[in-house]
């Protein structure tokens, strides 16, 4: 296989079937659905299949869209080579992943992962035509035949992969992210805004807790003032998101607060989680795969910042706020602190400004009145 990287865009007539790699981080996923979007519109009789990990396939199982999904169990094989025992399980699976790449007799892949296990995923596919993003990482370039140019400046990742999609001679507008659903989705959501006491015309705003990197985190304590203030200032129930990982999180979360918040943390998958956020007033979150989603489907948000670059992948469009205080260390993109102060980005952010920015969200949508209650 040549790894000679050609100038200029693959002839996209000689390309029928398509594997996109985007394989993990549900807010990553979130975010390269307008490349599929745009993908689609452009070639609309050709065969389109998208790579992901187990967490994270949810968001794409029974896409519109796509007409297959391959999920992979990375993660979980990766774990499970501390257990012999289940190794001929794992070894199984991977064949089984393995021959299916290599089955799907793919003329085009398309990696916007960028990394080393994409870079082997793209070998294991066995494409004419390997394509990437130019600031791929740990060596996953010298497999790609043609490389995407990406501005020098700050870009978005949903930009950043819509220059993919116009490399490829697609029209990257409009952004339309595309969700798959079904009508038993919404029935879930609704069961359960029922069991939480929510009555027609009342208000919800959810509390997101929970993100895969420590330093992301925000203090328990101060999520649970902010849910207070927020249920008495605009009268509105409160639930709090998260995986069934996330539960004993949220159920600590829980008990701080009064009056006390309904807790769906562990009790919907990704479309269900999907049908809620499109019918809560609020998302209150730090940054996460949840913020991605309720961006994606317009739900307002206020978004707590602090390691990370919102300019890089914040909020995607949408009705909501950024909030982050500008520290010489922030954003250092690290999953741990590297000061002595730990975490100092997130623990800056005051309730006091939480509160102001989710009520005027809440007032501007006629949802809120905004009241004299001090934290």
């Amino acid at each position: 296989m040549t790894s000679f990287v050609h100038n200029g865009s693959p002839p996209m007539e000689q390309v029928q079937r398509i594997l996109i790699l985007k394989p993990s981080s549900l807010g990553d996923v979130v975010n390269t659905l307008p490349f599929l979007a745009s993908l689609r519109r452009r070639y609309p009789d050709r065969h389109i299949a998208w790579l992901v990990e187990e967490e994270t396939a949810g968001v794409l199982a029974g896409h519109p869209l796509l007409d297959r999904v391959i999920v992979s169990g990375r993660r979980r094989w990766g774990q499970e080579v501390l257990a012999p025992l289940r190794w001929p399980s794992a070894l199984r699976e991977i064949g089984t992943l393995i021959a299916e790449l290599r089955q799907g007799r793919y003329d085009l892949v398309v990696d916007l992962q960028g990394l080393l296990k994409s870079a082997l995923m793209i070998l294991l596919a066995g494409a004419r035509f390997r394509v990437g993003l130019a600031d791929a990482r740990e060596g996953s370039r010298r497999v790609l035949t043609h490389v995407v140019p990406l501005p020098s400046a700050p870009t978005h990742a949903v930009d950043r992969y819509l220059e993919a999609a116009r490399f490829l001679g697609a029209d990257p507008s409009p952004t339309t992210f595309v969700f798959p659903s079904g009508p038993e989705d919404g029935a879930k959501a609704e069961a359960l805004l029922a069991e939480a006491g929510v009555r027609p015309g009342d208000r919800v705003v959810a509390l997101n807790p929970r993100a895969r990197w420590p330093t992301k985190l925000w203090e328990e304590d101060r999520f649970a003032r902010v849910g207070e203030m927020l249920a008495r200032r605009c009268r509105a129930r409160i639930l709090v998101t998260g995986s069934l990982s996330d539960l004993p999180r949220a159920r600590r979360l829980a008990a701080r607060m009064d009056p006390a918040p309904f807790v769906v943390a562990g009790r919907t998958d990704l479309r269900v989680l999907i049908a809620l956020l499109k019918q809560i007033d609020l998302l209150v979150t730090v940054d996460s795969g949840p913020m991605h989603l309720a961006a994606a489907l317009g739900t307002p948000l206020v978004a707590l910042f602090g390691p990370t670059d919102p300019r890089l992948n914040g909020p995607y469009g949408g009705d909501g706020r950024i909030l982050r205080v500008s520290l010489p260390c922030s954003p250092c993109l690290k999953r741990r602190c590297r000061i002595q102060d730990d975490r100092l980005c997130m623990r800056s952010l005051s309730e006091e400004d939480v509160v102001e920015a989710a009520t005027s969200i809440l007032a501007s949508r006629s949802r809120c009145r905004i009241g004299s209650d001090r934290l």
